[in-house]
């Protein structure tokens, strides 16, 4: 990890094998860059950036201002080697640095995962599977199954973030603790006032804390659930209604990498 010269950004980078030659894995990382919610800049070596989509205290690393370089180098006709480079503002964890890995791999994947042969469903038209996007109206082209990569890169970021929660209100009840405990035990009348109520502030913000964080990994692990939780009952409600209560379109992330093959990612070691 070092420090970027420009805003002190930190940064994480580790290299990926990509099957196919440079031109052509560019071209795919590229598409499937803008898929993630990335503004590909440049290109040789592919430059992206997605801005901040949650605030610092309730976001995942996935969910921070992100800048990523992809260096690529061709090491065969049919393999290339990719070097990726992730530029954030803060890094807390190992378990961010991972989420970083797994992205790139669901990157990877997205790029690299084959398109079923269909027709497409609003027009009709026979597409092959070289293209993304119906050639004569535009309409995304169904795939055949989400890859593992995307479910394992939406756990470990959320499995990071829920590490940096517990461990952040860990250290709000120890340092509570520290401070009026002295205060409680061996202080005057005054002093065990105020640090009677600085702990009674600080456990609150200890479990509060702790509670959404609890929450939130619940959420994550059991998706399905929290689902039928917020969805309201359909049955009792006219179909205009219904209409306005059906959810919205999902992310990028989500929207747009249903059905995919999953394909093999494997790492290699530093070449430097």
């Amino acid at each position: 990890m070092n420090q970027s010269g420009a805003g002190s950004y930190q940064e994480h980078h580790f290299r990926r094998v990509i099957r196919g030659d440079m031109e052509s894995a560019c071209r795919a990382l590229s598409d499937a860059l803008e898929e993630f919610n990335y503004i590909v800049l440049s290109e040789q070596p592919i430059q992206a950036r997605r801005s901040a989509q949650k605030n610092l205290m309730s976001a995942n690393v996935l969910e921070y201002d992100m800048r990523l370089t992809i260096a690529l180098k061709s090491i065969s006709p049919a393999s290339t080697v990719a070097t990726f480079n992730y530029e954030v503002p803060y890094l807390f964890t190992r378990g961010e640095k991972l989420a970083m890995e797994r992205e790139a791999e669901a990157i990877i994947a997205l790029a690299t995962a084959p398109l079923i042969h269909a027709a497409c469903p609003a027009c009709g038209m026979e597409n092959t599977s070289a293209v993304r996007f119906c050639r004569a109206c535009g309409t995304p082209m169904s795939r055949n199954r989400l890859p593992a990569e995307i479910e394992v890169m939406r756990l470990t970021a959320g499995l990071s973030n829920a590490e940096v929660g517990v461990t952040t209100g860990v250290v709000i009840l120890l340092l509570t603790l520290l401070v009026t405990l002295p205060m409680i035990l061996l202080g005057g009348e005054k002093a065990t006032k105020i640090g009677w109520v600085l702990f009674a502030i600080g456990s609150v913000l200890s479990f509060l804390t702790l509670i959404y964080n609890m929450r939130g990994l619940h959420v994550l692990l059991n998706p399905a659930a929290a689902q039928q939780e917020e969805q309201p009952d359909l049955r009792a409600v006219s179909m205009p209604e219904r209409e306005s209560l059906q959810p919205p379109p999902a992310s990028i992330t989500e929207s747009t990498t249903e059905l995919i093959e999953p394909v093999s990612v494997r790492d290699t070691s530093d070449m430097d």
